[in-house]
């Protein structure tokens, strides 16, 4: 817990908010009550239904990375760094828990709206962190062409062509 303590506000959003959103996960989104013959009671879908089992996933992989970062585990990931994982998988998952919460739209119930507003604060804070972290998107290195030794040379735009004039239409001879 000590360790939770020491973090950024945002890393403290992103980690709590996605807690609460698992949380959220597995309450009612939808929910229809009945009354038949006396007899009555409420349905209801939560998030892991349809769609919302990628979103919920998103959540739990987010959460999990989170921790390998609050426990300083050193990961390789290539030209790929800690934060920029981060931000991938938040903005991910919050896109995720968007499609869900639209896909649910009858019966919606109240932890749906609730969990639509915690996931975009755990975007807005994952980006705020990424930038407060320095995060850059990698760049893309372009491919050179096969059986050439170096870069490809760039190429000189060609000179524009002159239009070709139309060729003139015979004209009939008045005399026939």
């Amino acid at each position: 817990m000590d360790g939770f303590t020491k973090l950024s506000r945002e890393a403290q959003v992103v980690l709590g908010g996605g807690l609460v959103l698992l949380i959220l996960s597995f309450l009612d989104w939808q929910q229809a009550s009945f009354s038949f013959a006396n007899v009555g009671g409420t349905v209801g879908l939560n998030e892991w239904h349809g769609i919302g089992v990628l979103a919920g996933l998103l959540v739990v992989a987010m959460l999990a990375w989170e921790v390998v970062r609050l426990l300083a585990v050193n990961v390789s990931l290539g030209a790929l760094s800690p934060g920029l994982v981060s931000v991938g998988l938040a903005l991910i998952m919050v896109l995720f828990t968007l499609i869900a919460f639209l896909n649910k739209g009858t019966a919606r119930h109240w932890p749906a709206w609730v969990a639509l507003l915690v996931a975009l604060l755990v975007g807005v804070a994952a980006v705020m962190r990424g930038r407060a972290e320095g995060v850059q998107m990698p760049q893309i290195q372009q491919s050179t062409p096969a059986g050439s030794a170096g870069p490809a040379a760039p190429v000189a735009p060609s000179e524009p062509v002159a239009p070709a004039e139309p060729a003139a239409e015979p004209t009939a001879d008045p005399s026939e």
